[in-house]
C-alpha cells in the first residue's frame, strides 16, 4: 500500500510533514507517484459528463456542497521532476460516521493503492482508512474550507495528527498548523473543461475548487524548485438524480 510511505515523514521536520498532510486532505495524489507508470491519454466522454444540476458558482460558495453517492472524479497526476503521469480515481462511496462525526467516505484508487479519504460535512479532511482500519486522523480536522468562502480570507488550521499505521509501536501524535489563504476566483482550464474556481493556497499547495461541481479540479504542489506535482481533472460523473 502506497500510504505506508507516510512513515518516512516521521522526523523530517514539521514543515515537510505538513506539505504531505495537506495533500492528504484532498488526497487525490498523496504518495501516488508512478513507478514506471505508462502515459495516459486525456479521455473525454465515454459516459462521463458535466452535471447540469449544479448551483451557480458565486452562490454555492456560501455553503458546502452535497456530495452524492456514486460521484466519480478521475485525474491525471503529473510529476514534473521525471515527467511520469498516472491516473487517479476518486469515488464517493458512503456517508457514515467516522470518529463520531458524520462524514463522506471517498475511495481513492491509483497505481498500487486503494484506500479511503474521509471528510467531514464541510469537506475538511478528518481521516485515512485502509486495510480495514484507521490509519490517520486529524482532530478536530484539517480545515481547508471555511464557509462561506470569501476571497482574501486567511486563517490558521490547527489540529492534532494521529498516525495509527505503525500500531505495534503505538500512536504517533503531532500538533500541527497550516496557513490557508483564499487568493482569487478565476478561470482554470483542465482536460475536463474550463471552470470558474477559487484558488486556495494551503502551505506549499495550491488548489482550485470549482463550485459548479463542488470539488477540486486542479492541484499544484512544490516541495522544492526541482520537485513539483500537478493534478488535473480528466473526467467526472455526477449521478443524474443529484
Amino acid at each position: 500500500m502506497e500510504w505506508k510511505r507516510w512513515k518516512s515523514l516521521k522526523g523530517v521536520g514539521t514543515s515537510k510533514t505538513l506539505q504531505k498532510i495537506v495533500i492528504a486532505f484532498i488526497l487525490t495524489f498523496v504518495c501516488a507517484r508512478c513507478s514506471g507508470g505508462a502515459y495516459i491519454s486525456q479521455q473525454k466522454g465515454g459516459g462521463f459528463r458535466r452535471s447540469s444540476s449544479s448551483e451557480d458558482g458565486e452562490k454555492s460558495t456560501n455553503r458546502p456542497p452535497i456530495l452524492y453517492m456514486g460521484s466519480k472524479f478521475i485525474y491525471q497526476d503529473i510529476s514534473l521532476s521525471d515527467g511520469k503521469t498516472c491516473r487517479v480515481t476518486m469515488e464517493v462511496k458512503e456517508k457514515k460516521n467516522f470518529e463520531h462525526k458524520q462524514a463522506y467516505w471517498i475511495e481513492v484508487i491509483g497505481h498500487q493503492m486503494d484506500y479511503f479519504n474521509i471528510y467531514d460535512m464541510n469537506l475538511n479532511w478528518i481521516g485515512l482508512f485502509g486495510d480495514g482500519k484507521e490509519l490517520e486522523t486529524a482532530e478536530p480536522c484539517l480545515q481547508i474550507f471555511k464557509w462561506p468562502l470569501r476571497i482574501g480570507e486567511k486563517w490558521n488550521s490547527r489540529y492534532t495528527l494521529r498516525d495509527f499505521s505503525d500500531r505495534p509501536h503505538g500512536v504517533y501524535l503531532r500538533d500541527s498548523k497550516i496557513d490557508v489563504n483564499i487568493r482569487a476566483y478565476e478561470e482554470v482550464r483542465v482536460p475536463a473543461g474550463t471552470f470558474k474556481a477559487l484558488r486556495i493556497q494551503a502551505g506549499a499547495e495550491i488548489f482550485w475548487y470549482a463550485p459548479s461541481i463542488g470539488w477540486i479540479v486542479k492541484e499544484e504542489l512544490s516541495f522544492n524548485s526541482k520537485n513539483k506535482s500537478i493534478l488535473e481533472l480528466l473526467e467526472y460523473d455526477i449521478p443524474k438524480n443529484a
